[in-house]
């Protein structure tokens, strides 16, 4: 039980530091049901809405999360992106323990709008490479309860055909958008620029993901030249809010 008497700190912070650290020491597992409200203000003899603030605080921080008539769980920890110009969500997972794969959700040619013309600096109505894919992550360490091909991205990229006429049969053979353009064609990726937003996941991106519609998701819209520093590419990702943070390094 909390004590009610050391001075300074609120109940209900607490009673949410207590929980925060039976999540670090591995008392409550990524997945584990914590205790009711209910549950929770009995044990510390404390009024329910003060055990809903503690636990609306924790959840606020990324550690927990509601499910609407089932209660509060753990959230996995969530991982830390790095944006550089050199970034590659292959390498970037490799280096944070995981085993990247890539779902290819569709491949087709467009005609280029007169943004994307204005980003890839081609001529109006080029014809593009358009590819979707969903980008999971095993966990490469043993024992991790984190679920093997998890979902944690989905791209969209945007490709001139004329520089690239095999990538759409190419792509199958890969994990690695970047490791195809370096085996096939000799190119050295380099991001130029990258912008980061936030929106709330669309139906169709929420069930790649496997999560809730109405989901926050982290955005970068980022583009990429070569060697020769020629446009190449230009790529809108859409990152699970609950297992990501975006760092932007040198």
């Amino acid at each position: 039980m909390i004590s009610q008497h050391q001075e300074g700190v609120p109940l209900y912070r607490k009673i949410a530091y207590q929980l925060i650290g039976d999540i670090q020491t591995g008392v409550y597992k990524p997945g584990d049901k914590l205790p009711s409200e209910n549950q929770l203000a009995a044990h510390h003899n404390v009024h329910r809405l003060t055990v809903r603030q503690a636990i609306g605080m924790i959840v606020e921080q990324g550690m927990a999360y509601r499910q609407q008539g089932r209660g509060t769980f753990v959230a996995q920890p969530r991982l830390h992106y790095s944006i550089n110009t050199k970034t590659s969500f292959s390498n970037s997972l490799l280096k944070l323990g995981y085993l990247p794969s890539l779902k290819i959700i569709n491949v087709q040619t467009v005609i280029a709008s007169e943004q994307l013309a204005i980003l890839l600096e081609v001529p109006p109505n080029s014809i593009l490479i358009e590819l979707k894919v969903l980008r999971t992550g095993s966990p490469q360490i043993t024992g991790n309860s984190i679920p093997a091909h998890e979902p944690l991205c989905v791209s969209l990229s945007y490709l001139p055909l004329d520089k690239f006429p095999e990538l759409p049969n190419q792509i199958y053979k890969s994990y690695s958008l970047y490791g195809i353009l370096q085996k096939f064609y000799g190119i050295e990726t380099k991001r130029i620029r990258t912008y980061i937003e936030t929106e709330i996941v669309s139906p169709e991106d929420a069930a790649l993901l496997q999560i809730p519609t109405g989901s926050p998701v982290l955005i970068t819209r980022a583009t990429a030249q070569d060697q020769h520093q020629q446009i190449i590419e230009h790529t809108i990702s859409r990152f699970r809010g609950d297992r990501f943070t975006l760092e932007v390094s040198g």
